[in-house]
């Protein structure tokens, strides 16, 4: 059995996390890219970098590597390069690169399930002549490694690539994530939830069709092909402890897209709408301890409105927001304002609350 007193959370956002920890009684160390003022409350050590220009992972695994030695053990909340860390320490999955490499992955998962058709190249000129050669579809190109929908974009004419990169099959569809614990013994999985993902968003300020953007947990009545999918990945891939997959749903087709093998991004609103602790059945997984028949009790909106341009925001003052800096950080294009997170026992109500909250938050701004 794990004994644990000092947990690192690693990631670009660590609050939720940070939060359900210090509730069950640990002394928490966190990174963050912001100086979360609502975060603070939460941890015993903040890492946060003094500045930085892009949400490059890296920045944070190396402020972390500090601190390995004051912790006992470190969870991921992010497509972080785990193997930079202890084996011996990390409550999740170890080996990722099959998975985070996204060629890799598809690789190891195209023959058994339903993928995007994916190319990785090097040159430019092959993926104009793939394009050229399949005038009816769509195509996106989408680097290697990555998470969140950061530098993705529709390929086209204009399209430039200085690296290797992935060229793929563009499907049109509903955006939707699976939750779910595997098991250490045989990597069998309980599914927490599906949830309803709100990508691209322009009324969010999304600068991409690709930026994720938030979710809506439940998403009820799911395909059932989900859950046998999950199941089966979690198998091929050995995952343990909470994890997430991204699927488009097409017609009645399930196209996999992103295996998550970390704490997925619905973890706070699986928390609200659950009413459980995730963080607990993650560590409780390694000990193989089953989690308990859950249903929700309510729905929970989160909603994720990005700046258009650099300025300030006055939040203090707003009701249901998380991820708030100080009144006087610069927020600068492109990068996340706050986190609102609504729930009501009716999704209509939640979703109507939302959009007060996010009128609020894009009012704010300072002139």
């Amino acid at each position: 059995m794990y004994i644990i007193t000092k947990i690192l959370v690693i990631g670009s956002n660590t609050r939720a996390i940070s939060k359900s920890l210090k509730q069950l009684g640990y002394t928490v160390y966190a990174t963050s890219f912001f100086d979360l003022i609502d975060q603070r409350t939460f941890v015993d050590r903040f890492i946060v970098p003094l500045d930085f220009y892009d949400f490059d992972l890296k920045i944070l695994e190396d402020l972390a590597l500090d601190y390995v030695n004051e912790v006992d053990y470190i969870i991921a909340s992010s497509d972080i390069n785990i193997s930079r860390f202890p084996k011996s320490k990390v409550i999740g999955n170890y080996d990722t690169e099959p998975i985070n490499n996204k060629y890799k992955m598809y690789k190891k998962l195209y023959k058994n399930f339903l993928l995007p058709e994916t190319y990785k190249l090097n040159n430019i000129n092959e993926a104009f002549e793939i394009v050229n050669n399949y005038p009816d579809k769509k195509y996106i190109v989408k680097p290697i490694y990555g998470s969140g929908g950061l530098n993705i974009d529709y390929f086209d004419k204009n399209s430039s690539i200085n690296s290797d990169f992935l060229l793929q099959e563009y499907i049109k569809g509903n955006s939707v994530s699976s939750s779910f614990v595997s098991y250490h013994d045989n990597h069998s999985i309980d599914m927490l939830a599906v949830s309803d993902q709100i990508i691209g968003s322009k009324r969010l300020g999304a600068n991409s069709d690709f930026i994720y953007c938030g979710n809506i947990t439940p998403f009820i009545n799911y395909n059932p092909k989900i859950l046998n999918i999950s199941t089966k990945i979690s198998k091929m891939f050995k995952l343990v402890g909470l994890n997430g997959i991204d699927f488009i749903l097409h017609n009645n087709n399930v196209y996999v897209i992103e295996v998550n093998p970390r704490i997925p991004g619905s973890f706070e609103s699986i928390e609200n709408s659950f009413g459980i602790n995730p963080v607990e059945s993650h560590i409780n997984s390694y000990n193989n301890i089953r989690l308990n028949q859950i249903k929700p009790n309510k729905f929970t909106v989160k909603l994720i409105p990005y700046s258009v341009n650099d300025s300030y925001y006055k939040l203090s003052n707003i009701n249901n927001i998380r991820d708030i800096c100080h009144d006087n950080f610069l927020i600068k294009k492109g990068f996340p304002i706050a986190t609102i997170l609504i729930s009501d026992r009716i999704l209509e109500n939640a979703m109507i609350k939302s959009e007060i909250v996010l009128k609020q938050v894009l009012n704010s701004k300072k002139v």
